[in-house]
């Protein structure tokens, strides 16, 4: 049995694991990326629903905002990886442990631990030998967008963590506004290139697959999640994602990560599970909730 104070450190890694095939899944999947967001997000959809057991959406003004900065990560980070490399948008995305800490001083008044801060320091370090083989300049626009989904991104884990918000909710309403976004992009790229859609079993099994687990059940696992982890260790357990995401390609293809990749995986893993457990057994320090 997992203990009470692990549970939602253990959903949060359940969730890195689901969003982790995103990489794999996107390759075979031939069309654009808004067409994949708003199939994506139609999907997602329906498994929340059926989770939910309802089609209906609360639309408070803090659920709305937690929402957009769902759907802001979402298409930000897409159009950053158009625009540059995919290393540098997943490396620069995770700034958002940095913008967590900023918006808990700026918003709540909340001072960063000196232990939030050596967990961040050491995450990074590693994110950066992770993807130091390949990174390289990109564009500065994608770099930029990056960036900011790294702002919209740590928005998530803050805003989810406010008494206003339903966490179920305002996954849902996020996935409508990117299906919203989304679904015209498919529309007219279906009319104009049907054979791309209909003729591409594995592109729909994919494009599925994605939808179902990589975004439904991974937000399902961070809807239980969140509400017992932390928005900054919430935020350094999805580090695992991007290190488990190129280990999928490598059981696919062979492509084995070089040797600063692998010091970077197990850093960024050591770092997140010493600080869970630093967190896990100081409760008296705050951390584990806020």
């Amino acid at each position: 049995m997992i203990s009470k104070n692990r549970k939602g450190p253990a959903f949060m890694i359940a969730a890195s694991i689901c969003w982790s095939f995103g990489g794999i899944c996107i390759k075979l999947v031939p069309w654009g990326a808004m067409s994949i967001i708003g199939i994506r997000a139609l999907l997602a959809a329906a498994v929340f629903s059926i989770y939910r057991k309802s089609v209906k959406a609360e639309f408070t003004p803090g659920n709305i905002l937690a929402a957009l900065c769902l759907s802001g990560t979402t298409i930000l980070f897409v159009f950053a990886n158009k625009l540059t490399s995919a290393a540098a948008a997943i490396l620069l995305q995770f700034s958002a442990p940095i913008f967590i800490i900023i918006l808990q001083l700026l918003l709540y008044r909340q001072k960063p631990r000196l232990s939030g801060i050596f967990a961040v320091s050491f995450t990074l370090i590693g994110m950066l030998l992770f993807f130091a083989d390949r990174l390289d300049e990109g564009g500065m626009l994608g770099n930029i967008l990056a960036i900011i989904s790294g702002l919209t991104f740590a928005g998530v884990f803050v805003c989810n963590k406010r008494p206003d918000v339903k966490t179920e909710q305002s996954l849902y309403i996020g996935f409508l506004i990117n299906f919203i976004a989304g679904f015209p992009f498919f529309f007219f790229q279906a009319a104009a290139d049907p054979a791309a859609f209909t003729g591409d079993p594995t592109a729909w099994g994919a494009a599925s697959f994605m939808g179902v687990v990589q975004v439904g059940v991974a937000y399902m696992f961070f809807s239980k999640g969140i509400k017992g982890t932390s928005a900054l260790l919430a935020c350094l357990i999805t580090a695992v994602e991007p290190v488990l995401n190129p280990l999928w390609v490598a059981l696919a293809t062979g492509e084995i990560p070089g040797k600063y990749a692998i010091i970077g995986g197990m850093i960024i893993v050591v770092t997140v599970v010493l600080y869970n457990i630093w967190v896990e057994r100081r409760p008296d320090t705050g951390e584990a909730e806020t």
